[in-house]
């Protein structure tokens, strides 16, 4: 029996080296929940975002949301020279752009990289972009690029102008999807890039040394199962001391090997809790797990509403009921960013400076005089005795539209994570150092019951209605004396709609009808190692090939241009919205030309041209939206008279 357990124990040491060394139904359930996230500390609470049900890998992760692009936010917010009588506003400008930064991203997840030719811009994405975690080695979402490209034109009048034009943005469908399967309680990470990772300490166990433990631990729960009945409690304590401490410790060093021994459980009983809690990395979190009734009683769900084309005419897209809401129930948790000087949203005369940046050019304003204002405003709460305005960070929840019969209305949440005592603090005392996280949460809570599928509204407040009139007025008012057209350009959102049924055209029929010229056509290459055998122009022909997952990259979106194609008997896609057309394309990339094949339909996306999109219209409409009179606090955050 001796010599039986010793020789187990020599084939489960060389296992640990070789795994160590190198380095109710799902329609009522609710899907997605905010929660205070794993990551908070108590100097700084953090929302995250929980799985309410399971979730398959590269699945669809909640509800799309919208992307609303911010235009060279430094540039409008610095002055070259500040003088001493404006220093203080100048300071609390920068600060409040600077706590604005943590919560927005580069424009790539949401299609919006070709927003201009020159200059910078962020993107505020509500949602997923403000309350997703970030733990690198626990990241298990990501964003889902190809949803935010091949976005449907729902809430669209193609050609047709009207008074919302530029007053709501352009990009949308803006999809979370998983890189692993997800179970129930789980808390959502995404990747922030690479700036946010610091460095890794070379005795920090790594995700390959996480996912190399959890081979491990089945196999020592698999060995202490088979041999249960044969090993005696002290005999199993021996081994199971014998592998953790003594081989972990050879094979992955003494760093590695007290964290490993840290992390794994006291007793080989347990080790099924290991896999049981998604493995050893999230075992050693705990709180990045939670139970339903935990999320139920402590968290708030948010995947009530989903997003539709609006009923409401000229609003583009809503939010609409996924499921009854009872009157007097949570419609959406808003967790608010709290930004103390308004005066950020506005837009000036920039200059360039003579100075680089890592981000490339730097720019500065010229004056203060406003010239436009950020559509960015649109989306945010305001009140009109306040400086401060706030941008609303619930899932889907800033697509609730205005209306003077609403059926909805906002309240503060009674949460316990709800910084209630700061409604006594001033403006500026919000961007101390304690303030400096989320914690204020608005609620939207319905005042009657509201049927599945129906459109959510809230009231805006008297002074955007009469700002809207007004504007709706100055608009008809220029239509009727033909200083604005009642058509629209062809946007490159319509033609996304189009060419799913059309075949792109090559350099001949381009000259004959050419595409749109505010619109450019791009190809999501990815491109195969492997050469073709066959060759165009004297130059070797790669293969274009699948994605990863069939999930493309912006990082690989290209100029390209058509020189032939086929239809194809069999795409391959059954029920595709894509026609069955197979391309050749000339790829070109840094002044060099290279030919691709077998390139399909879906690889295809127009794009606007830099500065044409919707919201580049000369005096959109703009103007917050008030929070109630009786609901904005009453003390020092009411500044203006």
């Amino acid at each position: 029996m001796m010599k039986q357990i010793s020789q187990i124990l020599v084939l489960c040491a060389a296992i640990l080296l070789s795994l160590v060394a190198s380095s109710d139904e799902d329609g009522e359930r609710c899907g997605m929940y905010i929660a205070i996230s794993s990551t908070s500390t108590v100097d700084d609470t953090k929302w995250g975002l929980y799985a309410g049900k399971d979730f398959d890998k590269n699945a669809p992760l909640g509800h799309p949301d919208i992307a609303v692009n911010i235009i060279n936010l430094q540039g409008n917010s610095h002055q070259a020279d500040e003088s001493d009588e404006n220093h203080e506003s100048g300071v609390l400008v920068a600060q409040t752009v600077e706590f604005l930064e943590q919560f927005i991203w580069v424009p790539i997840p949401s299609g919006g990289q070709f927003e201009m030719e020159e200059g910078r811009t962020v993107t505020a994405i509500p949602g997923a972009g403000v309350l997703g975690g970030f733990n690198p080695k626990l990241t298990n979402a990501d964003w889902n690029h190809s949803s935010a490209f091949f976005r449907p034109a729902v809430g669209e009048q193609r050609e047709v102008n009207h008074p919302g034009r530029g007053a709501f943005t352009p990009f949308f469908n803006v999809a979370l999807r998983t890189k692993d399967e997800i179970q129930a309680g789980r808390e959502i990470f995404l990747d922030y890039g690479d700036n946010w990772e610091e460095d890794a300490k070379e005795e920090d166990l790594t995700t390959d040394d996480y996912k190399k433990l959890d081979a491990t631990v089945d196999k020592m729960a698999t060995f202490f199962e088979k041999y249960k009945e044969e090993l005696d409690e002290k005999a199993k304590t021996d081994i199971y001391d014998f592998l953790i401490r003594d081989v972990m410790g050879a094979a992955a060093g003494s760093a590695k090997g007290r964290k490993i021994v840290d992390i794994l459980p006291a007793f080989p009983e347990s080790l099924t809790k290991v896999k049981d809690s998604g493995g050893s990395l999230a075992y050693s979190q705990p709180k990045s797990v939670r139970s339903l009734q935990w999320l139920e009683s402590h968290g708030r769900c948010i995947d009530n509403i989903r997003p539709g084309g609006s009923t409401i005419p000229n609003a583009g897209r809503g939010a609409f009921a996924t499921r009854k809401i009872k009157e007097g129930s949570l419609v959406s948790p808003v967790p608010l960013v709290h930004l103390p000087a308004k005066s950020i949203v506005n837009m000036h005369e920039l200059g360039l400076s003579e100075e680089e940046s890592e981000e490339g050019p730097v720019y500065f304003r010229l004056s203060d005089e406003v010239q436009g204002q950020q559509l960015f405003l649109n989306y945010c709460y305001g009140h009109p005795q306040s400086s401060m305005i706030f941008f609303p960070s619930g899932s889907v929840s800033s697509l609730i539209n205005h209306s003077k019969e609403p059926n909805s209305k906002m309240v503060w949440s009674s949460h316990p994570a709800h910084q209630r005592h700061w409604y006594d603090l001033e403006p500026k005392e919000l961007l101390s150092e304690d303030a400096l996280h989320l914690g204020l949460l608005m609620e939207i809570v319905a005042i009657r019951e509201i049927y599945q599928g129906e459109e959510l509204t809230i009231d805006y407040g008297d002074d955007w209605s009469e700002a809207w009139d007004a504007h709706v007025k100055q608009w008809e008012q220029k239509v009727a004396s033909g200083e604005i057209s009642k058509d629209w350009p062809v946007r490159a959102l319509d033609l996304n709609e189009e060419y799913r049924g059309k075949f792109f055209k090559n350099p001949e029929e381009l000259t004959e009808e050419p595409y749109p010229s505010n619109v450019m056509l791009k190809c999501f290459m990815q491109v195969s190692g492997a050469t073709s055998t066959e060759k165009i122009d004297g130059k070797p022909v790669r293969e274009w090939a699948d994605p990863p997952n069939g999930v493309f990259d912006s990082d690989n979106l290209e100029d390209c241009v058509v020189s032939d194609y086929e239809l194809l008997e069999n795409s391959g896609v059954p029920d595709s919205v894509f026609m069955p057309y197979n391309y050749t394309v000339s790829l070109v990339k840094e002044n060099q030309v290279s030919t691709i094949k077998n390139v399909p339909q879906r690889a295809f996306v127009f794009v606007d041209k830099p500065g044409t999109g919707d919201h580049f219209v000369k005096n959109p409409f703009r103007h917050y939206i008030a929070v109630p009179d009786d609901v904005f606090p009453q003390g020092p955050w009411r500044d203006l008279a």
